[in-house]
């Protein structure tokens, strides 16, 4: 009788010591999450803990169709390219570097966004916004988590972590609507455009063996949109037209960045590079709106009358009737529904299937 109940305290004891070691694993296990690299189009909220900068989405109407209809940090009346892309891959929605609820359990958990308003290849563009993360200062920022998270969970849990996320790199538009294209800026009469391109791109390449040599192996890097169609750029023209010159710039930077994303792909140890875009898929949105079902693609859903460029969206705006129906809601950045096309295409020219869960197969 005695052996018996020995028998029970020591199989009680072994069940215990069980639950302990499943409860710090599962502490210290970090679940497969995305780290992403980015401007306005993919920031969730780190320009709005910028208190100095003039690139932030704090006012209404910015998230009026995000959660509880709060200004969110996103420059869009929704969610962004990036958010649906990891819905639809089933990865969790990384919060913001500067959220102050960041910590190793969400990283673990979540991963990082150090999208920032702004932020641009080089480090020169948008530095009239005054505050704004240069995407050498996002991995300069990344950097950092790493050595936090090996100092919390340990280098092993830490390394597996980072070793088996999705990166997300969507760079580019800001160097050319922010940088070149406005004459302020040294490098709009120092380059020419096809100088000003390869001078992105080897700057780009440079970035993305930093992220390989800080352990990124999944990797993909959007393009860039007919950025010449937004509606800042057509309302620049006698006409209202799209600014052809500036498409070009952008088919040109994403011939060139895709092939740098192809050589480094194949020459980088276990790396997995793509380039993701749907430059083609959005022009022809752009060019027919009814054949994918919108009626407005040259204004801004939210606007101040005629007051126009008024670049951002304020309380004093005025909303458009219908969002659904807009391709772009501020002069910049597009509506949630056209995110959500462009997120979708982008995924089927990467030949990932999207099944009605959110699961993925490659």
């Amino acid at each position: 009788m005695a052996c018996k109940k020995q028998k029970s305290k020591l199989m009680a004891f072994s069940l215990a010591m069980v639950v302990v070691v499943v409860v710090l694993l599962g502490r210290c296990r970090g679940d497969v999450v995305q780290f992403i690299f980015g401007d306005s189009l993919s920031d969730v909220g780190n320009n709005d803990y910028l208190t100095k900068s003039l690139a932030r989405a704090a006012l209404p109407w910015y998230g009026i169709d995000f959660d509880t209809g709060m200004p969110n940090g996103r420059f869009c009346n929704g969610r962004t390219v990036a958010d649906i892309v990891g819905d639809k891959m089933g990865l969790p929605r990384p919060p913001a570097f500067l959220d102050p609820s960041l910590d190793e359990n969400v990283i673990l958990k979540r991963g990082v966004n150090f999208a920032s308003g702004g932020g641009g290849i080089l480090n020169e563009t948008s530095s009239l916004f005054i505050q704004r993360f240069s995407l050498y200062k996002q991995i300069e920022l990344f950097q950092g988590t790493q050595e936090f998270m090996r100092r919390k969970v340990g280098k092993a849990a830490a390394d597996k972590l980072f070793g088996e996320a999705y990166y997300v790199v969507a760079m580019g538009a800001n160097d050319f609507i922010n940088n070149y294209l406005l004459p302020v800026y040294s490098d709009s009469w120092t380059y020419n455009g096809d100088a000003f391109v390869r001078y992105m791109v080897t700057t780009l390449e440079a970035q993305l063996r930093l992220l390989h040599s800080l352990g990124a192996r999944r990797l993909t890097f959007f393009g860039l949109g007919p950025m010449g169609c937004i509606p800042l750029q057509r309302i620049l023209t006698s006409t209202g037209a799209c600014q052809e010159p500036t498409n070009a710039l952008a088919r040109s930077f994403n011939e060139q960045a895709g092939a740098a994303v192809a050589r480094l792909s194949s020459s980088l140890a276990n790396a997995t590079f793509r380039f993701g875009e749907a430059y083609d898929y959005f022009q022809d949105i752009i060019d027919r709106p009814a054949a994918h079902g919108f009626n407005n693609s040259r204004a801004p859903c939210c606007s101040l009358g005629r007051v126009r460029p008024t670049l951002t969206c304020t309380p004093l705006s005025t909303l458009c009737k219908d969002r659904s129906q807009y391709v772009f809601w501020d002069e910049y950045h597009p509506t949630d529904r056209a995110n959500e096309l462009i997120a979708l295409e982008t995924l089927r020219k990467l030949n990932i299937t999207v099944s009605a869960n959110n699961s993925t197969s490659t």
